[in-house]
């Protein structure tokens, strides 16, 4: 029988608390876990639930944690999981894995280095409309794909989500990494590069702050990428919409596939009638294959779900659109 994992937790957030700890608590292979958290409020949560607490990172870090999940905001994610790595610890972090491509490209040397894994929480792999959408392609449902659409709109960042005892704005935030391309970006992009479709070639962008107080990152990003067979990809994110726009529309030769929501699709095809579809749903410890595979990826070398080739890929996309977008560049 392999022996137990600890883990260590730098953040103590409602993502911890809300998405994490569901998932952790059904893992018999962790057999202990305990937080580190810089607010006071959320150490007396943790000790009302009986959590074990670290007093500090330094603390967290020089303990027998096997596994340290970093769940902080993004701008402090390189540096923690740098010293996580340095430290010899397993690293877990949640998205984005770092703020730039050449963060992120420096963890997968470091973990390389230290031979310690390295893995990011892209959780929106097990979303009910992604798993369709992927289906749907494999079978040929649309015929050779021409285009896939992906849109994400929402009224406001989100940032109502965060705890009240650190700063609730983060998110509208340069400064920890906040914005709509991080935040809900990197799921977006991640999709489309796990569709697999051919080889990203080119990119034109436009990351806007629109002007509505909402603070002073990027709440619109339009992105046209062009794949090296032809196929295009059309991403948009916009934090300022109430709109029902569909996630996601897949065009191909043979008919258009539109995807509304998590709940339900249609397949349009010329001279047929429209074909509806009801998703499957998805639970929300679905993403409990990233921790499953991590673990078994440290117990016994089996591939990780998440890895840092795919990881880095998203971010070098990231950096392209931000590059390719120079009225948000000039502003940073």
């Amino acid at each position: 029988m392999e022996q137990g994992l600890k883990l260590g937790i730098i953040g103590f957030g409602r993502i911890v608390e809300l998405v994490h700890l569901p998932i952790i608590k059904k893992l018999e292979q962790i057999t202990h876990y305990g937080v580190y958290d810089m607010t006071p409020e959320r150490v007396e949560l943790a000790n009302r639930r009986s959590i074990a607490v670290y007093a500090s990172i330094d603390e967290l870090l020089a303990s027998d944690v096997d596994i340290v999940l970093i769940a902080t905001p993004p701008s402090s994610h390189y540096e923690l999981a740098r010293a996580a790595l340095t430290a010899g610890k397993h690293v877990l972090i949640e998205k984005p894995v770092t703020v730039t491509f050449s963060e992120a490209e420096g963890l997968r040397r470091l973990a390389q280095q230290t031979g310690k894994a390295v893995s990011v929480f892209h959780n929106r792999r097990y979303d009910a409309d992604f798993c369709f959408v992927k289906e749907a392609i494999a079978a040929g449902m649309v015929g050779n794909v021409l285009f896939v659409e992906r849109r994400h709109h929402m009224f406001g960042s989100g940032a109502n989500f965060g705890v009240k005892s650190f700063d609730p704005q983060w998110r509208n935030k340069r400064q920890y990494g906040g914005g709509a391309l991080l935040d809900w970006g990197v799921h977006l992009i991640d999709q489309l590069l796990q569709l697999n479709l051919g080889r990203m070639d080119s990119i034109h962008s436009s990351v806007q702050t629109l002007n509505w107080n909402q603070g002073e990152v990027d709440d619109y990003v339009h992105a046209l990428m062009r794949l090296d067979n032809g196929i295009l990809y059309h991403m948009e994110i916009n934090f300022a919409s109430n709109a029902t726009v569909p996630f996601w529309v897949i065009g191909g030769d043979q008919g258009t596939l539109q995807v509304m929501n998590d709940k339900e699709a249609v397949l349009l095809a010329k001279g047929a009638q429209p074909r509806p579809f009801t998703l499957e749903q998805n639970k929300l410890t679905a993403a409990k294959e990233i921790y499953e595979s991590f673990i078994q990826h440290i117990q016994g070398g089996g591939p990780l779900s998440v890895n840092m080739d795919e990881v880095t890929a998203v971010m070098e996309v990231i950096d392209r659109i931000h590059s390719g977008a120079p009225e948000y560049a000039s502003a940073t």
